[in-house]
């Protein structure tokens, strides 16, 4: 015997029949649109329209950025989004000559490069050769000698390691230097004996007492070199930056 279903309930079937479906379509619509997205941000992120145009290079004279761009496939047409910012940077900073690097993506198909490169300011002795030292304490290259428009560090280094210098004299001697006009640089040789550096700046003979206030003793410097008192071999003491003192003859006590 069989019975007869109410209208009633049949129609409320019905309806819940039709929502689902409906809810089943929104679901299947949202999930097509977003499908459809995720294709057109790929297409346009890789297209024409979204790759390398311009790259522009600040700062740069000594290093190899090209070489370090070849290395992280950066390059006229490459899709931007592809491009790792952090990477391109590491890599030029593994140039020797590059201190510090920055690269920013400038969408839509511009890359900007910033280089702010090492400078030579001294040379000096390490491990039995000629080497060229950076602002910062690296080694830089080898040279036969001196070259004429750097300082002298009389000090035979050891060999450093990676490329660094870490002794805290030889680095005050390298901030003294860096503090000074180029020509000042080309007439100076600098040393440190014991716990004190002394220098010879333009035939003077220079006092700069313990590795510190270098900057400070670097002006003081110019400054008296600057006076027209000063006589050809008087001696400069700028153990004191601020209160320097120039005596004749040979080098005085403090």
């Amino acid at each position: 015997m069989s019975v007869q279903a109410h209208p009633r309930f049949l129609r409320r079937r019905t309806t819940v029949r039709e929502h689902r479906a409906r809810r089943h379509l929104r679901r299947a619509l949202w999930g097509l649109i977003a499908v459809v997205a995720v294709w057109v941000v790929a297409w346009l992120a890789q297209s024409p329209l979204f790759s390398v145009r311009s790259i522009d290079i600040a700062g740069q004279t000594r290093a190899d950025v090209w070489a370090a761009l070849e290395a992280t496939d950066v390059y006229e047409g490459r899709p931007l989004v592809l491009i790792r910012s952090g990477a391109v940077a590491a890599a030029l900073e593994a140039d020797p000559w590059v201190k510090e690097a920055s690269v920013h993506r400038g969408f839509p198909d511009q890359i900007d490069i910033s280089v702010t490169e090492r400078y030579e300011v001294a040379v000096a002795r390490t491990g039995g050769a000629w080497s060229t030292l950076s602002d910062d304490g690296h080694v830089m290259r080898s040279v036969a000698q001196p070259p004429a428009h750097l300082a002298v560090l009389a000090t035979e280094l050891g060999a450093p390691a990676g490329g660094w210098l870490a002794s805290p004299p030889v680095l005050a001697l390298i901030e003294f230097v860096q503090a000074l006009p180029g020509t000042v640089i080309a007439e100076t040789v600098v040393d440190a004996t014991g716990d004190e550096v002394v220098a010879t700046v333009a035939g003077h003979h220079v006092r700069l007492g313990t590795p510190t206030n270098m900057e400070a003793k670097a002006a003081a410097l110019v400054a008296v070199l600057a006076d027209a008192r000063l006589a050809p071999g008087d001696v400069i003491d700028l153990i004191a930056p601020s209160r320097p003192a120039v005596s004749s003859g040979v080098s005085t006590s403090s």
